[in-house]
């Protein structure tokens, strides 16, 4: 045999003790070392059911309008003669805040008024004799006409004899006339309806003003009325009188309002009603953005809950680590909160994890939350 054989002959034989080794070591080896199998299942954490009274909690934000507000406009034309018509100053109820330059009115108006004297002077002889009965009446009246002051009211003319013949001589004529005059006279002054501020104002003293143009606006800043806008599904939960809770970000404060309107119309593009919050408070200003929260219809016997553990109308509980999908009847829902109700006192629900789970899925309940902590 030569060397290449030989060096055959003793790989093959070498190769045929380690598998003999192998197979030696794998029959002979310790079963108890084998370990036991142990399947793994998801880890879940849930919540027990704890059922009580709920909230609907309805969350709103808007902007702030003076509750009593008005444009100003003017009726006549004339200068501004007034100083004091500037952006922040407070009025009383009935002060004058805008007074227009009417001293070529008011001449015209004492020259009308003065022929008014002349005519019914004139007719004066004629009643004395004519019309007994009256005189003393008209003569009063006449008494009674100064140009300085209102025009006195116009004696009751008791027969239709009487009322032509001072219709003839236009004595009729020229006191409605004059009338008509002294209402147009009142228009050069512009007084305030409540008390309040002036929170714009267009022109200033010695401004010329033309019939009709605004000059500012007057609001009382005392009560205040928040314009927001609700969806339909929280509309069936507010009334007149619902009370909110209105805050600001930029104050520290929060005030007390009450719904005072809801409007009868929807708004075509958001699909939203407008409603009213009447509000009142110091540091309250108009044109501030504000939030409003409300708790507002109670629900009995019902859990509040993250809205996104809310799925196809259900929600996922665990009884004997096993997933049981259960439907539940959602009562109100917000941003953040859902309310329903259908689950049982200390049912536990799913509270993370969520994705995947089916009915009936094993799964391993590493926590359980208590809602009330």
């Amino acid at each position: 045999m030569n060397d290449t054989s030989r060096k055959i002959v003793l790989a093959l034989i070498a190769l045929l003790v380690t598998f003999a080794l192998i197979m030696a070591l794998w029959l002979n080896r310790d079963i108890k070392n084998k370990g036991v199998f142990k399947k793994k299942y998801r880890s879940v954490r849930v919540t027990q059911v704890k059922l009580k009274s709920n909230s609907a909690e309805v969350c709103l934000s808007g902007k702030l309008v003076a509750k009593n507000r008005i444009d100003l406009f003017t009726e006549v034309g004339g200068v501004l003669m007034n100083d004091n018509f500037r952006e922040g100053n407070f009025f009383e109820k009935g002060d004058v805040i805008a007074k227009l330059n009417s001293k070529e009115f008011e001449a015209a108006l004492k020259a009308q008024k003065t022929k008014l004297i002349t005519q019914v002077s004139s007719i004066m002889g004629d009643l004395k004799i004519d019309f007994s009965n009256e005189y003393l009446k008209w003569e009063s009246f006449l008494n009674q006409v100064d140009v300085n002051s209102p025009l006195p009211d116009i004696p009751a003319v008791g027969s239709q004899k009487l009322k032509r013949f001072i219709a003839g001589k236009g004595v009729l004529n020229s006191y409605y006339s004059l009338k008509s005059q002294e209402e147009k006279l009142s228009k050069y002054s512009i007084r305030t309806p409540f008390q309040g501020v002036l929170t714009k104002a267009v022109v200033k003293k010695g401004t010329l003003v033309i019939p009709g143009q605004k000059i500012g606006t007057y609001i009382n800043p005392g009560v205040y009325e928040l314009e927001t806008e609700i969806s339909l599904s929280d509309l069936q939960f507010i009334s007149i009188g619902s009370v909110f809770t209105i805050q600001s970000s930029e104050l520290t404060e929060s005030w007390r309002g009450t719904v005072s309107r809801i409007n009868n119309s929807i708004n075509a593009s958001s699909q939203m009603v407008k409603i009213y919050i009447t509000v009142s408070g110091v540091s309250l200003k108009e044109g501030m953005f504000l939030t409003a929260d409300g708790k507002v219809t109670k629900f009995k016997n019902t859990l509040s809950i993250n809205r996104k553990l809310v799925k196809n109308g259900g929600v996922y509980l665990v009884d004997s680590n096993k997933i049981k999908f259960k439907p539940v009847e959602v009562l109100h829902v917000n941003k953040s909160k859902a309310i329903v109700k259908g689950l049982n006192q200390d049912d536990k629900y799913v509270t993370d994890n969520m994705k995947g789970l089916y009915d009936g899925m094993e799964v391993d309940v590493v926590r359980v939350e208590d809602v009330n902590r």
